[in-house]
């Protein structure tokens, strides 16, 4: 079954709990006069079109009662700029979506230094209709309900801690002379919802419903590899003579200097080794030329993973012009010192361009200043070629 689009929304609050409510809500602190809390709210929408535009009104309307409790709310500008790409693109199944969206909230609130996170959620909106003919007077009665999903999960674990569902309705009644009740009603639910559902959250605190949030997960170190997938150059050597030799064993080819983003946050690039928190993630590496790379990752200290890019059609161009100079070498020719000079440019000029030769897949060398023989005047093996890779780097 496919889930449905979810639209988050973001804003992060700051909540301060009064010495009235009880020791245990949300976090045992060391001072009981004041408690000041963080929390991360994310409000989405899952009643279809009708409640697409009323994301960002729903987030007002219950920042708005939550501060009532005595709630202080970073801009939701400020929030957003943290990360520009919280709703990452190209997840290529329902389970993999749900993931991806789920653990990109848990990561932004860690990332803001939440303790918590609030997720509302607009669950339904209905629609009864019923006529009414009675002395004389003919009308339409709407009845419109809306319903409302909160809970408060664990910052650092994404653990549920509680929850609750709120209900709001009224009644709009049409006549061929008027329409009792407004035309745009939904506003006014929602801002009953959110004011049922700031009663509920309170009701929670006061009785401890909330425990202390988890401590932090140990941050763990990984190694992350990128090559391009397919992707070979042959071994081309230039011997002291300046004879070229081709050799049939082949080199692969990494992409330099990948963006990886875990859980639609960036972290660094690749190839590298990056510190990230363990568990399940979304990772996501992208590349000028190549094609973006997703999945979902178990992180664990000292992992060492290895990425396959694929290149995109105007990548493979690309990699076709920068690697034009190899098709007119010819194994065995000779060459003047110059044209051995213009072709160590053009192999570094590769490099440049944002391929990087892996020559350490190659076999072992052993670099001569003579002829490719040994003491007795035999022939040294493939694995144990003389000459130096135009590739040195």
């Amino acid at each position: 079954m496919k889930l449905p689009r979810l639209l988050f929304s973001l804003a992060a609050l700051a909540v301060t709990l009064g010495s009235g409510l009880s020791h245990s809500a949300f976090a045992a602190e060391p001072t009981a006069a004041t408690k000041t809390y963080k929390t991360a709210i994310f409000v989405a929408n899952r009643a279809g079109p009708v409640g697409d535009s009323k994301v960002q009104s729903l987030e007002d309307y219950v920042t708005a009662r939550v501060t009532d409790l005595g709630v202080g709310v970073i801009s939701r500008e400020t929030a957003a700029n943290a990360v520009a790409k919280i709703d990452a693109p190209g997840s290529t199944n329902a389970v993999d979506t749900a993931l991806a969206q789920n653990t990109s909230a848990l990561r932004l609130a860690q990332t803001l230094g939440a303790d918590y996170l609030l997720q509302v959620t607009l669950a339904g909106f209905d629609v009864q209709v019923r006529a009414i003919d009675a002395y004389g007077v003919k009308a339409i009665n709407e009845t419109r309900t809306l319903r409302l999903t909160y809970k408060i999960l664990d910052g650092q674990t994404g653990a549920s801690l509680t929850s609750d569902t709120v209900k709001a309705s009224t009644i709009v009644q049409q006549t061929p002379n008027a329409v009792q009740g407004g035309t745009d009603s939904l506003d006014e639910l929602l801002d009953q919802a959110s004011v049922k559902v700031a009663a509920s959250l309170k009701t929670r605190i006061d009785s401890g419903r909330i425990p202390a949030a988890s401590a932090a997960a140990a941050l763990v170190t990984i190694s992350l590899q990128t090559e391009a997938a397919d992707l070979t150059i042959p071994d081309i050597r230039i011997e002291a003579d300046n004879t070229v030799a081709i050799s049939e064993s082949k080199f692969k080819v990494s992409a330099l200097s990948a963006t990886v983003e875990v859980d639609g946050l960036a972290v660094g690039t690749a190839p590298g080794k990056l510190t990230v928190r363990p568990g399940l993630s979304k990772l996501r590496i992208t590349r000028a030329g190549y094609k973006p790379y997703e999945r979902t990752v178990n992180f664990m200290a000292g992992q060492s993973l290895t990425v396959a890019l694929e290149l995109s059609e105007e990548g493979y161009a690309r990699w076709k012009d920068s690697t034009a100079f190899l098709n007119g070498l010819k194994n065995g020719a000779k060459l003047t010192d110059a044209e051995v000079k213009v072709l160590e440019g053009k192999a570094k000029m590769l490099e440049q361009s944002g391929f990087k030769v892996n020559t350490t897949s190659a076999p072992a060398i052993t670099v001569i200043n003579e002829a490719n023989t040994l003491g007795n005047g035999a022939r040294k093996d493939a694995g144990d070629r003389a000459g130096r890779s135009i590739f040195p780097f």
